[in-house]
């Protein structure tokens, strides 16, 4: 009964370990590839990108993004990228777009570049790149 109990616990404990993840951990545990600073340039720099939830926007090898929000606006603001590879985003001309610097996997079994928070939370997963501005943004 003892070892009974004790492998009840041991299952638990691993199941609120596991509940606990987040999706950095997820990804990391997946295999899959944190892009380097190189690769993160290749994905955004001079390319329309649209997200999961519908948002698309346009990074100018200038340092400009611009786009349509989920909201339906127009948003403006600066991008970079860190040595690291972190994609780091500012001055946003709307109080809703996040401003930050986030890691950029890319998720094997979805086969999208998913950007994490630095808590590891998701943030962003790409589910399409264009290379250009055909939008004319």
């Amino acid at each position: 009964m003892k070892k009974l109990i004790t492998l009840c616990a041991a299952i638990v404990l691993s199941l609120s370990l596991n509940a606990c993840k987040t999706v950095e951990q997820s990804l990391v545990d997946s295999s899959s590839l944190l892009l380097s600073a190189k690769e993160v340039r290749e994905v955004f720099q001079g390319n329309s990108v649209t997200s999961a939830n519908g948002e698309t926007y346009y990074w100018d090898a200038s340092g400009v993004v611009v786009g349509k929000s989920s909201y339906g606006g127009v948003s403006k603001g600066n991008w970079n990228i860190t040595d690291d590879g972190r994609l780091c985003i500012s001055n946003w001309n709307s109080s809703y777009a996040p401003s930050g610097c986030y890691k950029t996997y890319f998720d094997n079994s979805t086969q999208q570049r998913k950007m994490v928070d630095q808590n590891g939370d998701l943030k962003w997963a790409v589910i399409n790149v264009i290379t250009g501005n055909p939008n004319n943004f």
